[in-house]
Order: structure tokens, then sequence, then C-alpha cells
């Protein structure tokens, strides 16, 4: 009888389901690393000849986002803009290694540093890649890839702060790149975000903080609400008079893992003075205050703009004026405003009578002739950094903002 051979079967797996990527621009080089794999019984591998664009193209493909990818960035003039394109498509809980054929210490650190679990010059041998593929983190320079948290808060009810987080989140899943967003409505009665974006209301939320412990990409993707597999909804439905039980300190834990499995995490803030509105700013890599041009939103503003900026690690902060009724006259101007509250307006929406409620009430994309569209397109751009922010009140745009992607 003939030996089985414990690889055979491996050869038969669908590259979709692979746990272990690779992708290596020479044959000499895909023939060492599927020795390799061979050898150390790695389950579930997939090793292919290719570059960047190859590893961006599985991934569009996978039906799960491998648990460690290996690309090759041999012989292109920027890596950097290249990864960057990667990581576009790529989802922050994957392990990334880079090979390459630059001995460069600077190009290193820098790959560490964004998120890149190692790097390895070419040529490939059996030890390198068994000390690479194993080596612990020593901590140093090495950075843990991580998505955005972007919190956003009205300085009133009414301001348009759910619309406009719900459409920013629905937003930064478009273009070539292959983003997954989570979108969270701390509204525990029921918000409006679900309705906006098209889903049904879900409990997910009290689910999803009372197992914090044992959350994996597993658990996410059957406990969120998806229509597409890349824009994820979680919120809450209680009865009013109903309070999530004992939520302190596991927001900010939430947010914190989100962000390990998602390239953003959209937190809309029903209520910007609570606890878990607290906790989210903690988190937030990026804060949007949404304000009406109104006596009583620059006060609220001006004090939510310190309590935001008080916290040891502060957000990137960016004021958002929404019109939320026809222009009048008397209309405080946007410069005055930004006077007034001490801080530059980074984008100022006028006011839409049409689309944004005819998109609530069918729970879809606004229509791109809307000025709330166009707006929210600008944002999102700001936000992910592809855009810098034209601000109102001639501050100093350096001082103020920074580039968060």
């Amino acid at each position: 009888m003939n030996p089985v051979n414990p690889f055979a079967s491996k050869q038969k797996e669908d590259p979709r389901q692979a746990a272990f990527a690779a992708f290596i621009a020479d044959d000499a080089s895909v023939q060492e690393l599927r020795q390799f794999v061979s050898n150390l019984g790695i389950p579930k591998a997939h090793v292919a000849r290719g570059g960047v664009d190859a590893a961006i193209e599985h991934l569009s493909r996978a039906e799960k986002a491998p648990e460690r990818l290996v690309v090759d960035v041999s012989g292109v003039a920027f890596p950097l803009a290249a990864l960057s394109k990667l990581a576009e498509a790529c989802d922050p809980s994957v392990q990334v290694y880079v090979l390459g054929d630059q001995n460069d210490v600077a190009l290193y650190r820098t790959l560490l540093q964004a998120g890149v679990q190692d790097y390895l010059v070419k040529p490939l041998t059996a030890d390198a890649l068994r000390h690479w593929l194993s080596a612990a983190d020593d901590g140093s320079v090495r950075r843990l890839r991580s998505g955005k948290v972007i919190a956003v808060a009205g300085t009133r009810g009414g301001v348009g702060a759910t619309s406009i987080a719900a459409h920013l989140a629905r937003f930064l899943t478009e273009g070539k790149g292959l983003r997954r967003v989570a979108y969270i409505d701390l509204d525990i009665h029921g918000g409006a975000g679900s309705t906006l974006l098209g889903m049904a209301a879900n409990q997910a939320l009290p689910e999803v903080l009372d197992n914090i412990d044992r959350i994996d990409s597993a658990f996410l993707d059957r406990t969120l609400t998806s229509k597409d597999g890349r824009l994820f909804a979680l919120a809450a439905n209680h009865s009013y008079g109903d309070m999530l039980s004992d939520a302190n300190g596991r927001i900010g834990a939430l947010l914190d893992i989100l962000s390990r499995h998602f390239h953003y995490v959209v937190a809309d803030l029903h209520d910007p003075g609570s606890v878990m509105a607290d906790e989210a700013f903690s988190q937030a890599d990026i804060a949007c205050l949404v304000t009406d041009r109104s006596v009583h939103s620059a006060r609220a503003l001006s004090r939510l703009i310190q309590h935001v900026e008080s916290r040891p690690r502060a957000p990137a902060l960016y004021v958002v004026a929404n019109a939320i009724r026809p222009a009048t006259r008397g209309r405080v101007d946007a410069k005055e405003f930004a006077a007034a509250v001490s801080h530059p307006i980074a984008l100022d929406i006028p006011y839409d009578n049409r689309w944004p409620a005819l998109a609530e009430d069918l729970g879809e994309p606004l229509a791109s002739a809307s000025d709330l569209a166009k707006a929210i397109a600008k944002l999102g751009r700001i936000l992910s950094g592809e855009a810098q922010p034209q601000p109102a009140g001639g501050f100093n745009v350096v001082s103020w903002f920074r580039r968060s992607a």
C-alpha cells in the first residue's frame, strides 16, 4: 500500500479559504516558500506568483481574510505607495509580512511603524523563513495594524449627526479599495442609523458587550448586520426605560477590538456627555463634532471641544457645520461662528431639503445630485487624509488639523 501523503489534500483546498497566503515575484522563491509551507504542515496555505496587485485580487475574492499574508515588493519603485494600496484591501486583523530586495534599514523601520509584521530581504532560505514567520515581537518599533475610530457627536438633537455618521460610514466603503467599515449606534433605544443604512435594527450591541472577551472575526460576522459584507452595523433596541447593564469600561474595549477587524469604525454618539461617549472619545482617532450655527450650539460646541481635547490622547478634532434650515437673513456667518468657538470649521454643509429625507425613508444611498452627498464625500476624503480641509476663520491649518490616515 502506498503511504498517504499528508499534504496531498492541501492542493485541493480552495484558495479563497486560505489562512496563509503568499504572493511572490519570482519562481525560485515561490518554490522555496511552498516547500517550507509543506514541511512545516501549515494548513490552508496558498502560495502563488505575483505581487501587491495579485494579493489585492486574492483578497477581493477571498471568502475569509487570511490570518497571515506574505507579499513581495521586489522591483517595485515605490513600495510604501504599493503597500498603502494593499492596506485599503486588507483587514487590520491580517498579519502582513513583506518580502523585498532592498536591504534598507530606514525602509524596514518605516514598514514596522506602519503595522507590517516583518520585512525580509531575498534570497529566501528555510532557516530565514522559519525565523521570520515565527519571530516574536520585540516591541521595539513594531506597531499593531489597526483601523481608525471616528466618533461623531452633535451639539444637540436635530443637527444631523446621525445622518452624517451613517452616510459617512457608507461612503468609506466605496471606491476601488476593499474597506470594511463598522457603524455603531450608541442610541440604545433604537437610533435612526440602521434605518438610514437600509438595515433592520438589531439587538447585537448588548450581546457583543456581554461577550467582550470572546470576540473574534467569526463572532463579528455572525453578530453584526451587513448587506454587502463591507458595511456592518451594530446597534441596540432596548425598550424605553431599560438601560445597558454595566457598560462602563466595555465601550472603549469594544472599539479597540473592532479597530483590529475593520478599516474604519464610525461611532454615532447619541449623548456626547454620557459615560459611553466619554469612552468613545478616549478611544477615537478622530472626533467629528456636528453643529448648526445657533447661539445654543456655539455655547455647547465650545464646551464639547474642551471636553474632547482635555483627554491625555486627544483625537484629531473636526467641526462640521450642517445647515438644517434654509438660509435666512441674519444667519451667523461661518467665519464669525468659527471665531466665536475658537475653532475652524472643517466643512460647511448647505441645506438639502429633498434628498436626505428620501434616502432615509428608502434606506438607500443619497442621490449623486444631493448637496449632502457631495459634502459627505468631501468629509470622507478629509477624514481619510486624502484631502485637506479649508477652514473658515483664518486659523493655522497645520496646528489645528492632523493627517489621519
